[in-house]
């Protein structure tokens, strides 16, 4: 056998050394163990403190680490992260940073603070927190929580506080090598390769259904402006001049050719567009965009066509008018749907909207007899139904936020709800628009439609809900109410 020479003969021994490290956890160590004091405050007189001295004096902790354990009589809607944080502002300033860069907001390095906040026999709260050099994810949080449950639900107040001191001691700053993940590593990145490519295969395949379906849905808009094309300029040319509304639609039809020519384009080019490109995140926003323009365009010619009866009183002007209503009475013929089973918070903005939807329905009514009796020309129609459409948006707003304000139970959840409802209300390219000149010259945000107001509140609850229930599957509380910019790591759960 041929020798190694001796810079190699090293190289081997080393790379040997490393796998023999890596293979085989160092043992513990035996000196010390770490506890470089504890601190009792009973104040709910529940806990031996002797035994608990002597407990977690046997406990192994991985780096030298202060232990403070405050006990508290409480009820169970306390917040038990501020009532610890008050207790230590006013009895152990010592456990809060000290460090000028810190400004008093996170707990003081090499701290594990242990509250136990009892409601009854078995009942209360577990809180855990630790200096910014300690501190653990929310799932060793839960873990180091759930060591003590079965103690404390039966009343072992002190083998609780033990238990989960010892859980802490062994996960807090944990080496490396002693996680229990360790084992299983390599084979779960196998699995998560192989699972990462199912993943990919997936979004590329959702990627390349909704291609299809934006494509689709604007090829079919850009069939019914091919179709009107002739009636839309022929339409278009009738228009007053000296008409706002009508200006206004002259002004977008002198852009639609060009649009409709360059949809046209577009719409063979995603027709023969590559598996490659149909996979992708550009070409599906390539897809929504031609979908978008194709619908303003077939949206646009409807409102040219329906303005042209109107002004020149053709013989569809009548259903012309009613397609100017429609998007206003179906939305009264919601409103019930929306406001019944209203709670008594929401009671006031609800009998706004049903008292407003009698006043609408009478006014639009009368709309329509003046047009026909022609006491009112088309401009003055379409400005008082654009009047009556913003105060039904304006109901809605004040229905929107008493909704919230009822749902949600948080700056944040209220941020969620506001946002989801806003969305609903801003999209241009939503169901809820339609082909009248209202909807065609002004933007999205100028009416809110009550099925977009539904669709949008619910993605709003469901987001709240979803966040919730994060929250709660989480099983720990954060936050510490009252403190001030206070952020110290840990947090606090249920028993």
């Amino acid at each position: 056998m041929r020798q190694l020479n001796s810079p190699r003969r090293a190289l081997a021994a080393a790379a040997a050394a490393t796998l023999l490290f890596l293979a085989v956890p160092p043992a513990a160590q035996a000196e010390g163990i770490n506890l470089d004091s504890i601190t009792i405050d009973d104040t709910a007189n529940v806990l031996n403190e002797q035994k608990l001295r002597d407990a977690v004096g046997e406990i192994d902790f991985n780096e030298p680490t202060k232990v403070a354990v405050y006990s508290r009589e409480g009820q169970y809607a306390d917040d038990i992260n501020s009532q610890t944080l008050g207790h230590a502002r006013s009895a152990h300033p010592e456990w809060i940073s000290a460090d000028p860069e810190d400004y008093g907001d996170y707990w003081a390095n090499g701290y594990f603070i242990i509250t136990l906040s009892v409601e009854g026999p078995g009942d209360g709260q577990i809180g855990t927190y630790f200096g910014e050099d300690r501190k653990v994810s929310d799932s060793q949080i839960r873990s180091i929580h759930e060591a003590g449950s079965e103690d404390f639900n039966q009343a072992r107040w002190t083998d609780g506080v033990v238990a989960v001191a010892a859980r802490g001691a062994n996960i807090i700053n944990r080496p490396w090598y002693r996680h229990p993940a360790l084992g299983w590593t390599v084979g779960l990145g196998s699995l998560g390769a192989i699972g990462g490519t199912g993943i990919a295969l997936a979004v590329r395949s959702g990627r390349r259904k909704s291609f299809a379906e934006q494509l689709e849905s604007g090829s079919a808009h850009l069939t019914n402006v091919t179709m009107d094309l002739d009636a839309t300029e022929l339409s278009a040319r009738t228009l007053p001049g000296d008409s706002h509304h009508a200006a206004e639609l002259e002004r977008r039809f002198a852009d639609f050719a060009a649009t409709y020519r360059a949809c046209f384009t577009t719409q063979q080019e995603l027709a023969q567009a590559s598996k490659k490109l149909r996979s992708s995140s550009p070409g599906v926003a390539r897809a929504k965009e031609f979908h978008a323009n194709a619908q303003a365009l077939d949206l646009t010619d409807d409102a040219i066509n329906d303005a042209a009866a109107l002004y020149t009183r053709g013989a569809a002007w009548e259903d012309a008018w009613r397609r100017q209503t429609a998007p206003l009475l179906e939305d009264l013929t919601e409103l019930p749907a929306l406001i019944e089973d209203a709670p008594e918070e929401l009671q006031a903005q609800a009998a706004a909207l049903d008292s407003y939807s009698a006043t609408a329905k009478r006014a639009v009514a009368d709309l329509g007899n003046e047009l026909k009796a022609e006491k009112l020309d088309v401009d003055t129609a379409l400005d008082k139904l654009s009047e009556l459409r913003s105060q039904l948006t304006e109901r809605l707003d004040a229905y929107a936020s008493a909704q919230v304000e009822v749902y949600a139970s948080s700056a944040e959840e209220k941020q969620e709800m506001h946002e989801a409802l806003r969305h609903s209300r801003y999209d241009s390219t939503g169901a809820s628009r339609s082909g009248s000149i209202l909807d065609v010259i002004y933007p999205a945000s100028m009416f809110w439609r009550v099925n977009s107001y539904n669709a949008g509140y619910a993605t709003g609850v469901n987001a709240v809900d979803t966040s919730r229930e994060a929250a709660s599957s989480s099983g720990v509380s954060h936050g510490y109410s009252g403190g001030g910019s206070f952020s110290g790591a840990g947090g606090s759960s249920r028993f």
